[in-house]
């Protein structure tokens, strides 16, 4: 289910095998296989002595032939914390890979800082700034502290890394084209963004651009915030459980992927059953459907909810809102034929909004609610719901559904009150591009938007190829590629001009 009109099921060390192609480049020039390091005794200990000499600067194919060795033996070393995932003791996890990776040079640093990428960003740039230390220069290492003071938004930083890595013998590589060029971008340097696009081949790599848009602005790792969760839900708070049972059954993977993650499922019903009185509404509900729901191959529908006594019929609505948005979801995703939203509406609005609205935070409530207000044709109500989950929630889904929601209709101009509307979302959520967008096309009237206004679009868009999503009905790189076109020439323009 999808209210507002929007699935790695094990740790996601390995963010990727970096420039994995260039091994093989770097072998076929040299004529021969790159000599690969013995590998240590599993989790061995560097001597103390080896550990205090002075690196040798290795080749570059040297470099990345021990960075793949050290990768293959970091992921068994992960094997061993598997039990640690879903546990409540991530943390634990972490340091003790990060102080594996610290036993070794840098070959291992900058392989478990590309495996700690997105799970612990702080400790993967320590490692990679670390591996840069004793291997200075290698351009793997360079493009890795590019992309991580990228994201950080520390451009200043992350500027001259890129040029050093423009200048090397990889250049910049084609699927992060559009994240080299964000910090020009957003320096100011325009004509220097267009450039860096312009010179790569980013329709024959568009795939890795997209997922690389994600690897750089996605945000945490969805094992983090789970991680979080439990451990909060551990501790005895309910809002906490309830949002653990939600994300194990929406786990995102990528801009484009959510699914039922089963470890996630499975730990969070477990933390969940200790937690629950013997006879309660939530554990006796949870239990019924949860053979159903847990395996995703079974039929589901409203003869189950029917028999579980929730949600269909004169049923109340489940003791659990988490369990009423993922049953919801699963019947509207399997059912023939949409259910009677309205019906649904009018039985469970009270319990929703009183859910949504009271002491405690219920999101799952309100995403259910607002999901029948839409379902039903209720835009009144959609209106009150979105406001709720915009201003309370702080969930920028609700903002952009109560903005698109209250946008005039075309070649009607925009009233006082949508302006200051469209100019609050815009300052709550400055990363999210349909703001700046609206703002800069009802400036620019029947004119086009000047170049600073289409920056700061294409800026946004990097971060998150939304409107691609809106205006493509894909995630794709296509709302950047027509951005930048227009970037373009509207710099011709004010040269022109000038």
């Amino acid at each position: 289910m999808n209210p507002h009109h929007r699935h790695r099921t094990a740790l996601p060390f390995r963010r990727r095998v970096v420039l994995f192609a260039l091994i093989l480049a770097a072998t076929a020039c040299s004529g021969q296989e790159p000599a690969k390091p013995a590998v240590k005794r599993e989790f061995e200990a560097t001597p103390a002595a080896s550990a205090a000499t002075a690196p040798r600067a290795a080749s570059a194919e040297d470099f990345m032939a021990q960075v793949e060795a050290e990768s293959e033996a970091s992921d068994r070393f992960n094997q061993r914390h598997r039990p640690l995932q879903f546990s409540g003791r991530l943390d634990q996890a972490v340091a003790e890979l990060v102080a594996y990776a610290k036993q070794g040079g840098a070959a291992r640093r900058f392989a478990i800082g590309n495996m700690l990428w997105s799970l612990a960003p702080d400790a993967s740039l320590s490692l990679h700034r670390s591996a840069d230390a004793q291997q200075p220069e290698q351009p793997e290492i360079l493009y890795e502290l590019a992309l991580h003071y990228t994201r950080k938004d520390e451009c200043a930083a992350a500027l001259p890394l890129w040029k050093r890595l423009r200048a090397s013998r990889i250049g910049i590589p084609d699927q992060a084209a559009y994240i080299a060029a964000y910090c020009h971008l957003a320096s100011g340097d325009l004509r220097g963004a267009v450039d860096i696009v312009r010179a790569a081949d980013i329709d024959n790599h568009h795939v890795g651009a997209e997922k690389m848009s994600f690897e750089v602005f996605g945000g945490p790792a969805e094992l983090t915030r789970f991680d979080q969760e439990y451990r909060r839900a551990a501790g005895g708070d309910r809002d906490a459980l309830e949002r653990l049972l939600a994300r194990s059954f929406d786990w995102r993977t990528d801009w484009w992927n959510h699914a039922p993650q089963p470890s996630a499922q499975d730990a969070a019903i477990a933390l969940a059953r200790a937690q629950w009185r013997e006879r309660s509404p939530e554990r006796e509900q949870w239990n019924c459907l949860w053979p159903k729901l847990r395996d995703k191959a079974q039929p589901f529908g409203y003869a189950d909810l029917d028999r579980c006594g929730v949600l269909v019929g004169g049923h109340p609505y489940p003791a659990s809102s988490a369990l009423g948005l993922v049953a919801l979801g699963r019947w509207v995703a399997r059912a023939e034929q949409p259910p009677d939203f309205a019906a649904l509406l009018a039985r469970h609005a009270g319990v929703l909004r009183e859910r949504a609205g009271g002491r405690h935070d219920d999101l799952q409530a309100l995403r259910v609610l607002a999901y029948l207000q839409q379902g039903a044709g209720d835009a009144a109500g959609l209106a009150q719901s979105d406001e709720l989950g915009w201003k309370r929630y702080r969930d920028e889904r609700f903002a952009l559904s109560r903005v698109q929601h209250a946008e005039p209709a075309s070649g009607v101009a925009p009233d006082p009150a949508y302006r200051a509307m469209l100019a609050q979302a815009a300052l709550d959520f400055p990363h999210a591009p349909l703001y700046p967008m609206l703002e800069a096309v009802y400036r620019a009237g029947a004119g086009d938007p000047p170049a600073a206004d289409v920056a700061r679009v294409l800026q946004a868009e990097t971060r998150s190829l939304d409107l691609s999503v809106r205006y493509g009905d894909l995630r794709s790189h296509s709302q950047l590629k027509a951005l930048y076109r227009r970037l373009e020439k509207a710099l011709e323009k004010d040269g022109a001009g000038g």
